[in-house]
């Protein structure tokens, strides 16, 4: 019979990830207490969280959940902490990986299993903002270039309209 104490931190943990978007599970071995701290506010400030848990706890939490216990299962073992992204994944992809001692295991990403490498394939892509102002920018090009476009065509039909008068002339 599993104890009040375990029973309701469960609970808190399995609301914490239903909200998530993104769980990046880690190997925390090697990091000083330090380390771990500033690597939880910089989490902190991305809108995500940092939980270390027992692996049954977290197994459990995640079971669940719904997710794949085989994968699950992977996932925790040893000295075992979950990143969680509340708003955009690839920054806290970013955080991750720029701690050199702290190793990715996996992550879940909208539902969806990723593995190591592909964490750190997304920690190359640029965050949704930059997507974003790269995108209005791109938008804004094809803008002037119609209006490019628009103005030789102006020109054609006003020179076009002038020959047109002077020989009605």
């Amino acid at each position: 019979m599993p104890s009040q104490k375990n029973v309701e931190y469960l609970d808190k943990t399995k609301e914490r990830l239903k909200t998530g978007k993104a769980f990046y599970f880690t190997d925390f071995t090697g990091l000083s207490v330090q380390s771990l701290e500033k690597l939880r506010r910089e989490i902190k400030k991305s809108k995500g969280n940092y939980l270390v848990l027992k692996n049954t706890l977290g197994y459990l939490t995640m079971k669940d959940l719904g997710y794949d216990d085989t994968t699950i299962t992977k996932l925790f073992k040893g000295p075992t902490g979950i990143a969680i992204a509340f708003d955009d994944p690839i920054i806290l992809a970013k955080i991750l990986t720029n701690h050199e001692n702290l190793k990715i295991k996996g992550s879940f990403i909208e539902g969806k299993f990723f593995a190591t490498e592909k964490v750190i394939e997304f920690s190359r892509i640029p965050s949704k903002d930059v997507l974003y102002n790269q995108l209005v920018w791109s938008l804004n090009m094809l803008g002037n270039f119609v209006n490019v476009l628009e103005s030789i065509l102006r020109n054609l039909i006003n020179t076009i309209e002038a020959m047109k008068n002077k020989e009605a002339k």
